[in-house]
């Protein structure tokens, strides 16, 4: 039990990582998360389940819709999931309305992992190394606080973060023979679960991926013990435990009934879900297809976290000769790297306590050596199927090595004049980098990220768009792409474009284009076919990164099959992207359906602003509508 000083002193830690967490990373907990980019995607898979999900007979999401690649359709399984934060997102935002709601989440789930290791460590290594394990876990964990707001799904890792430190607990009190109460198992049980409530290729596989290894030593080990005894000695051992069991009943209770209880109704709700999802999922085959895959190369987990390292200096990664996706990617810092190995030392003569790590140490090797395609080591397991991305295995580093560093000694002051001082030298250089690498990392983060602030009049747009009679919006330019880099052709705007989809959060109409975390030909089929790729000349075909306007308007035949696919379909009316069109085809557009009734800035990639137009449809155009034949258009049918 925690002193009552000892209980101020987490508190005053709490509040304190809060409270840098908030200046130097978030910023802003009461504007809708925004930015362009990725950073538009997490309040969208909220808003997409808040309309999908459906509970009974059993809780199931409607995947297939045409509230994207309108009217074709499309299944919406790539999105980004993240069970948890979506189900947050749209409790709040239905009662709410927009507001930041998910700056919050990213809160509570930092705050969730250092209380939750503080408490599941302090029985076992005491009040301080327990503290520092989770302030290590949490606020130290840097890729991950460096992924906030853009992959805000790698930057909220709680659930995962403590099942690592639980299937620590639960093996080596095994191997130490300490009995291993009811509520741990319970605990480790619900956090399976839990853990499905967060980014599914990722983040939640790595929680099935040590609960998977540390299982495998848990049972190997109780079988090699049982080798040999006899019926009548295993039935004692078994009555022993369930008399163990019993009296932690009697004792515990309320908290055994909670824990019991909640893994039953999370079980309902999150089993259906995640097997529908990877069930679709699956039914796509990329055997063929590019996934885009992103290495890591292993000397990066020997970096250090210093001001030149963020971002890391070309001669490296030219050296190096890897595309690592993220500053610090496979980095943990020498900080942390440096406790680990202190820790691992320590425990040089406690053998139990070195085999409780193997499954980490197992782990850890697996992630430092991945290559995606040359030695793809974690693929072996059928739930990391769609990891391509090395540098995300980052985010084990800080709960790995933080279990390695909890067993840490300072080196004890000798006598002898030489080597007295040796302990302030190891805490002198110790906190030269814990200093060094916190200030790099969050005072980068400070310097390079500004929320998003939208000005007055996006919310005058967003009613204006609301208000007007029909079921979507065509914006123009569109976006279709994936992050495995499948784009057809119909995204050459991306850094304009490519989470402009994500605003019907706010307005609510279906859109034409939108974006996925990977996309599969066969669901960008029908949309190219109908040749929307020969309706876009970008300045810069070959990168679309760095691309600014169409060069040309269209010719006759681009004009007539758009108008008629404007007209045919239930559109609003058109949102249009001045910036990235000439003046004179700006000029054209208003011509042929009429002068533009709001504007407004909206964020696009890299800090930058783009300039919106909204034209409403004609209301005599409205009886044209056919959505039959509107879904059939062809390009190439037009002379």
């Amino acid at each position: 039990m925690t002193t009552s000083s000892q209980r101020w002193i987490l508190g005053g830690t709490a509040i304190g990582l809060l409270s840098s967490l908030y200046i130097f990373v978030v910023k802003d907990i009461f504007q809708p998360l925004s930015g362009g980019g990725d950073s538009d995607y997490w309040e969208y898979t909220g808003y997409y389940l808040a309309h999908h999900l459906q509970l009974f007979p059993k809780p199931h999401l409607i995947l297939i819709s045409n509230e994207a690649f309108y009217p074709y359709g499309v299944s919406q399984v790539f999105q980004p999931w993240g069970l948890e934060r979506d189900l947050f997102y749209a409790s709040l935002s239905s009662l709410f309305g927009p507001g930041g709601w998910l700056q919050i989440y990213y809160l509570l789930s930092v705050l969730l992992t250092f209380i939750g290791v503080f408490y599941l460590l302090r029985r076992d290594y005491g009040f301080w190394r327990s503290l520092g394990a989770g302030l290590l876990m949490s606020g130290g964990a840097f890729y991950a606080v460096l992924k906030y707001p853009h992959h805000h799904c790698y930057a909220a890792v709680h659930w995962t973060i403590l099942s690592f430190v639980v299937d620590f607990l639960l093996l080596k009190r095994c191997l130490l023979k300490q009995p291993i109460v009811l509520r741990l198992w319970l605990i480790r049980g619900l956090l399976v679960i839990l853990s499905l409530g967060q980014e599914l290729a990722y983040v939640a596989s790595y929680g099935l991926m040590s609960f998977s290894l540390t299982q495998i030593w848990l049972w190997g080990t109780i079988g090699v013990r049982s080798w040999g005894q006899s019926v009548k000695q295993l039935r004692q051992r078994i009555q022993q435990q369930i008399q163990q069991w019993r009296s932690e009943w009697k004792r515990h209770k309320t908290s055994i009934l909670a824990l019991g209880l909640s893994l039953i109704v999370t079980s309902y709700f999150y089993i259906p879900l995640v097997l529908q999802i990877a069930q679709t999922a699956k039914s796509f085959d990329f055997q063929n297809v590019d996934v885009g895959n992103w290495w890591t190369h292993p000397l990066r987990f020997l970096l250090p976290i210093f001001v030149d390292t963020i971002p890391t200096p070309f001669w490296i990664d030219e050296w190096l000769g890897d595309n690592h996706e993220a500053n610090i990617g496979g980095t943990p810092g020498w900080f942390l790297l440096s406790l680990a190995i202190m820790g691992l030392w320590a425990l040089r003569r406690q053998r139990r306590l070195l085999i409780a790590l193997i499954p980490m140490m197992t782990i850890l090797v697996l992630a430092v050596l991945y290559h995606p395609k040359t030695f793809p080591t974690i693929n072996a397991f059928p739930w990391l199927t769609f990891h391509r991305v090395g540098s995300r295995l980052t985010l084990m580093y800080p709960v790995i090595l933080g279990l390695f560093a909890v067993h840490a000694n300072l080196p004890q002051p000798l006598t002898n004049s030489l080597k007295r001082f040796k302990r302030p030298l190891a805490i002198g250089i110790l906190t030269i980098l814990a200093v060094a690498e916190i200030g790099t990392a969050y005072g980068w983060k400070n310097q390079s990220y500004q929320p998003y602030h939208f000005q007055p009049e996006f919310q005058r747009y967003i009613e204006t768009v609301k208000a007007q009679p029909g079921e979507a919006v065509l914006d123009f330019p569109f976006c279709v792409a994936g992050g495995n880099g499948l784009t057809n052709g119909m995204c050459p705007f991306y850094k304009w474009t490519v989470a402009n989809f994500a605003f019907r959060r706010f307005h609510g109409k279906k859109v034409v284009g939108q974006y996925f975390g990977r996309l599969h030909p066969d669901q960008a089929a029908e949309i190219t076919a109908a040749g929307w790729p020969q309706m876009f000349s970008s300045d810069q075909k070959n990168n679309i990164h760095q691309a600014q306007k169409q060069t040309v308007c269209f010719n006759d035949q681009q004009w007539k099959f758009f108008e008629s696919f404007y007209y045919l379909n239930d559109f609003a009316g058109i949102n249009l992207y001045t910036n990235l069109l000439l003046p004179d085809c700006i000029q054209q557009f208003y011509t042929r359906f009429g002068q533009p009734i709001s504007r407004t800035k909206i964020p696009a990639v890299g800090n930058a602003e783009g300039t919106v137009e909204f034209i409403p449809k004609p209301p005599a155009m409205r009886e044209r509508v056919d959505l039959y034949q509107g879904r059939r258009l062809r390009l190439d049918s037009f002379q």
